[in-house]
């Protein structure tokens, strides 16, 4: 499992998602709220990427701390289902390359994302950006959006947990934020599809 400070050494892939005939997907961001993985995503992203398709539950509350007249606290849940809801559909749809932005601690909807994956042909990679719970609390203020520090300390645990637990799939990366900020989209996407997550 790399952990990686500074972006690869070696001429980064062809981030164009040519996987050959058949070959699908998905990439999985993982971080605390607030680690920078929209920040990361947007930058590589940029206004679209030919055959990649990103889901980010962070657009889904964009729009509604945008129109909504009600605290972000009682339309989470909403957030959070249509979120999910566009993962799902996202992952079965023809994009041959899906990347997820999430915080990958939930223990019932890793295993969901995983299967879903698995049952339309795709395999998994993992992108894992490893910050701490004090770094990831001034990303949260940086967005303008800040979650209860009950709320902070529960995801805290499960991600410490789940890196704990490994293994991790050869090819994953966690990355700190220096080297997020340094990733190149070919190194996102990876030189050759990844073995299905274990993680």
């Amino acid at each position: 499992m790399p952990t990686l400070t500074t972006p690869l050494t070696d001429p980064a892939p062809d981030p164009r998602p040519d996987r050959g005939a058949g070959q699908r997907l998905l990439v999985v961001v993982g971080g605390l709220p607030g680690s920078g993985k929209t920040t990361m995503v947007r930058r590589l992203l940029g206004d679209g990427v030919p055959g990649v398709t990103s889901v980010d539950s962070e657009d889904v509350a964009a729009r509604w701390r945008t129109g909504a007249r009600v605290p972000y606290r009682f339309v989470r849940p909403f957030v959070h289902t249509r979120h999910r809801f566009r993962v799902l559909r996202a992952l079965a749809g023809a994009a041959p390359v899906v990347v997820l932005s999430d915080p990958w601690t939930s223990r019932w909807w890793r295993p969901v994302v995983r299967g879903t994956a698995s049952l339309t042909g795709r395999t998994v990679r993992l992108v894992l950006l490893d910050v701490s719970p004090g770094d990831a609390a001034d990303g949260q203020c940086i967005r303008g959006r800040r979650i209860p520090e009950g709320r902070m300390r529960r995801h805290a645990g499960r991600w410490d947990r789940y890196l704990a637990a490994g293994p991790l799939p050869g090819d994953a990366l966690v990355l700190d934020r220096p080297g997020a900020g340094q990733l190149s989209l070919g190194e996102l996407l990876g030189a050759a599809p990844a073995e299905p997550a274990a993680g």
